[in-house]
């Protein structure tokens, strides 16, 4: 069930984003794809875009996520 979940979520993103100049927004509100192993794959499955958790922008760096700092205390 999981590859078939990451197929249709590649597809949706496929349909929202078709060309270079297009503009979109795709939200994730289950955690598990941060918390679960299978969750990795979800990620991976989406072509390179600016990603945020909890509203902090995060880099993809050798398929694990890390926090932008903001440098404000």
């Amino acid at each position: 069930q999981v590859p078939q979940a990451i197929i249709k979520l590649k597809q949706g993103f496929g349909r929202l984003i078709r060309t270079a100049t297009d503009k979109g927004m795709v939200v994730l509100f289950d955690p598990r794809v941060l918390t679960k192993p299978y969750g990795r794959g979800f990620l991976a499955a989406l072509p390179k875009c600016k990603r945020f958790v909890d509203g902090a922008e995060v880099e993809t760096q050798s398929g694990r996520q890390k926090k932008h700092s903001t440098g404000s205390t």
